[in-house]
């Protein structure tokens, strides 16, 4: 449509545009706003020097009225700053709750510490005891296996 409107004839086309109503309706209206536009074009393009001055005079006024604010956008952010600034310099450090948190501390060192000292965990203490007596009656009963065994072989002489 674009190409028929700009003046590109196919003969294609122009059988579809004779045949289709909807097309030959959409083909006319973008003509028709084509030629809205560049009549608007040409009247402004023949415009006189007044209608330029106004015209630059209105876009200086618009960008004169923006400069101002954002000054009012700097001070506000300014202030804001400065708010919390204070806010944050004016507090108290709550000592109380370092102090615990520091002896909470202290006193998880020392237990990890004492855990690593140790040369059996704490969970196995009582195999280990259990463990220790085992090898005492063993040694012991070798001991005295030992002990008994030439007693006997003495005495059969």
């Amino acid at each position: 449509m674009t190409e028929w409107v700009l003046g590109t004839r196919d003969e294609y086309v122009l059988r579809h545009l004779e045949t289709c109503q909807a097309c030959s309706v959409e083909v006319e209206e973008l003509r028709s706003t084509i030629s809205s536009f560049r009549d608007a074009i040409h009247a402004t393009a023949q415009s006189d020097q007044s209608f330029w001055r106004d015209q630059q005079l209105a876009l200086r006024e618009r960008v004169s009225e923006r400069d101002w604010y954002p000054l009012h956008w700097a001070w506000a952010v300014v202030m804001v700053i400065v708010l919390i600034t204070a806010i944050f310099l004016t507090r108290t450090p709550n000592t109380r709750q370092n102090y615990a948190s520091d002896d909470a501390d202290n006193a998880l060192l020392q237990e990890v510490q004492g855990d690593l000292a140790r040369e059996v965990p704490e969970a196995l203490a009582p195999a280990v005891l259990i463990a220790q007596e085992r090898n005492e009656v063993l040694t012991n009963g070798v001991i005295r296996h030992i002990e008994a065994v030439p007693k006997k072989r003495r005495s059969e002489k």
